[in-house]
């Protein structure tokens, strides 16, 4: 078991002496001890590998459930035991439920039976933080391949995806939604992942705004639920498939019998929905102002407080937040299929000899879009150089 931090809190110093040396003689190595509760979250705030806290139950102006309930809001990982010579029925309840305690120990407590439970509270801290990082790392792997994915079989749809999530950003914190950003910013990033399942023709005829048949339109309207079976089975991105599948659901109106209306519409579906429309007639007159009249024709479809945080917090700036990132830019160099870089930015779209884009501009170079750019150069589709920031 990986070496953790383990805090003791009494208000006894005996107590505490006697605890300490019953973990040592046991060859618990990184142990802290505090003689009050404040004493022991200043303690907890300036330990990073903290596993564990055990705290009695009386001590003066803040007890042990208080604290251990203040070390479950603070640090949720910390596994919290409480140690005690008065136990009853009701306080345990209370510590259980107010402070999730994992083990309720009775002073005077064998040396055996608390050696156990720190050792039970350990590895119950190395469980969570292990599944955690795992979590962590096959969310972030798989949101990283479906990106991927995108970029290279839809360059329009990638380029687009990265306009959403900056206006998602922006709106997100004019709407104090600061806690749900990485949330706002991810579903409006993979908001028309399900694109990649149309054909490239018909994908490109929509998005020039071309009329299309109503078996074409009928394809195209099938790309939000697309995008939801998708993302629904990565941990973590329920939420984010949710309102990706429902963000083209109609404020005031029903889009279709089971669709849901008004505010049962997942507020990141009702922020997509304002953006997303947004962008697309951007991209169809090149008028930002008139791209947002067209959706003022329309109000009606959108939830009114966030059509009117668009307009305010974000349409005042000269030029959307979305289309900063297309204007030129100053500095830029050539860069050869040899001199092509992870992390370097492109400045110019790179087009095929047809015109057709191949990677849009400002796009961050990954190991796929590298190989892919790569087997563009050999197969002699697309001409050397390309231009990326002159940073690099």
């Amino acid at each position: 078991m990986t070496a953790k931090t383990i805090l003791l809190v009494d208000d006894e110093v005996k107590v505490l002496y006697s605890l300490s040396r019953t973990l040592s003689e046991d060859e618990f190595a990184d142990i802290q001890i505090a003689q009050s509760g404040q004493e022991a979250l200043e303690r907890i705030k300036n330990t990073s590998d903290l596993a564990l806290v055990v705290s009695d139950y009386h001590m003066p102006g803040m007890n042990g459930i208080e604290l251990l309930e203040k070390v479950r809001e603070s640090s949720p990982d910390i596994t919290r035991i409480l140690l005690t010579g008065g136990a009853d029925l009701g306080m345990a309840l209370d510590a259980v439920n107010r402070g999730n305690i994992f083990r309720f120990l009775v002073k005077p407590c064998a040396s055996e039976t608390f050696v156990a439970a720190i050792t039970a509270g350990l590895r119950q801290h190395e469980l969570i933080t292990a599944e955690r990082e795992l979590l962590s790392k096959t969310l972030s792997g798989g949101i990283k391949a479906m990106i991927d994915i995108l970029a290279v079989l839809s360059p329009e749809i990638f380029s687009q995806a990265g306009r959403l999530r900056n206006l998602a950003r922006d709106l997100g914190t004019a709407l104090h939604l600061e806690d749900r950003g990485w949330e706002i910013e991810l579903a409006a990033l993979l908001s028309q992942i399900g694109a990649v399942t149309m054909p490239r023709d018909l994908l490109r005829r929509w998005q020039k705004g071309e009329l299309l048949a109503e078996s074409e339109m009928k394809m195209i309207r099938t790309i939000p639920q697309t995008g939801k079976l998708l993302i629904k089975n990565i941990p973590r991105l329920e939420n984010i498939a949710e309102a990706v599948g429902y963000q083209n659901c109609i404020y005031s109106g029903q889009t279709t019998a089971d669709a849901p209306t008004s505010d049962e519409i997942p507020l990141m579906a009702r922020i997509l929905k304002v953006i997303v429309d947004y962008d697309r007639m951007v991209e169809k007159t090149k008028d930002s102002s008139v791209a947002f009249q067209t959706l003022l024709i329309h109000e009606s479809e959108y939830d009114p407080t966030i059509l009117a945080t668009f307009h305010l917090q974000i349409m005042r700036n000269d030029g959307p937040a979305s289309h900063r990132l297309s204007k030129a830019r100053k500095g830029e160099k050539e860069v050869y299929i040899e001199g092509i870089k992870l992390g370097m930015v492109l400045t110019r779209d790179v087009v095929d000899q047809n015109g057709i884009l191949i990677v849009s501009k400002d796009t961050v170079i990954t190991d796929v879009l590298r190989y892919k750019l790569i087997n563009y150069f050999r197969s002699q589709t697309i001409e050397a150089p390309v231009y990326i920031e002159s940073i690099f």
